[in-house]
């Protein structure tokens, strides 16, 4: 397969996945169109990476210096184009401190010449919190030749994340988890796995710490209130961990496939985490404005 005919081939695999996914949301919200629910409360001691879901050994949880120790061997540098781990940087636009890994990207040329590809993206969460995996996903394409059959795939799929997933096509199926890495079986499961990634996907990132991207968080200048809050959690994507894998088949096999494993909750928690912080950061500022304001002397009238 050329390269043209594999990025044809991934377009379409994405273009079903996103209108698979606006289908499931708009659904699941209409169900409870006003309705909203709690922030998740993180679990006792914090997430365990390896009980949480994975791609290639790649968790839900994980550091970017872990990520990229697994990572690496499959999208080793070769500096030819974008082949290989690039690491995108980000650092607080309008806050004090470092810049972070914000997200990892790799790209790999499986079969030569361009012929097929695998590109997997991850996604982590912002300080304050401590960093680790949000989101992730992987499209791949098969070698002409060397593709297996839609039995096959989903087996390894069923022993990898549990034998009972939701079926939302002949070619899509999901799984819910909890943040303790257990499967669920919600009633609303099958517009709910639609949820994987659509709240994860990564911010803009520069490509090196002196080139990060600037973050400004979600309400800029203005702090985050207890109505913000609440709208925040009416998108029913807010609570909940999620795996989605949807396969492109031809002559009973499949051509390629792409999945998505996202952490929504801990999502949730960081970005409230985040804005709460610059806004804190904000009220310092202003009061340590306020204080040298009134350390000046005062002008003769």
């Amino acid at each position: 397969m050329n390269k043209p005919v594999m990025r044809s081939v991934l377009a379409v695999v994405a273009v079903i996945f996103v209108a698979a996914s606006l289908g499931g949301l708009h659904a699941a919200m209409q169900a409870k169109p006003a309705a909203s629910v709690q922030v998740p409360v993180a679990p006792q001691g914090g997430i365990d990476s390896s009980k949480m879901p994975d791609i290639v050994g790649v968790h839900l949880g994980m550091s970017p210096q872990e990520v990229i120790a697994k990572l690496k061997p499959l999208y080793p540098t070769t500096h030819v184009g974008d082949l290989g781990l690039n690491l995108g940087y980000a650092k607080f636009g309008h806050a004090p401190g470092t810049p972070w890994i914000q997200t990892i990207y790799g790209h790999a040329d499986p079969c030569g010449n361009n012929q097929c590809s695998d590109v997997f993206n991850v996604v982590f969460n912002t300080p304050p919190g401590k960093q680790g995996v949000i989101g992730m996903d992987r499209a791949m394409g098969f070698p002409r030749g060397k593709e297996p059959t839609l039995d096959t795939v989903k087996a390894a799929l069923l022993k990898k994340y549990g034998p009972n997933p939701f079926i939302v096509t002949p070619t899509t199926m999901g799984w819910v988890f909890d943040e303790q890495g257990l499967p669920m079986a919600p009633t609303n499961g099958k517009a709910l796995v639609r949820c994987a990634g659509a709240i994860t996907s990564g911010a803009a990132a520069g490509p090196t710490p002196t080139n990060a991207a600037p973050e400004y968080g979600l309400t800029g200048t203005r702090a985050l209130t207890p109505a913000d809050v609440a709208d925040l959690m009416r998108n029913p994507c807010r609570v909940g961990v999620y795996v989605l894998v949807d396969m492109n088949v031809g002559n009973q096999t499949v051509n390629s496939f792409s999945v998505k494993v996202s952490e929504n909750s801990e999502a949730t928690r960081d970005v409230i985490a985040e804005q709460q912080y610059l806004d804190d950061v904000a009220s310092g500022q202003q009061k340590q404005q306020l204080k040298k304001a009134q350390e000046q002397p005062v002008p003769k009238f």
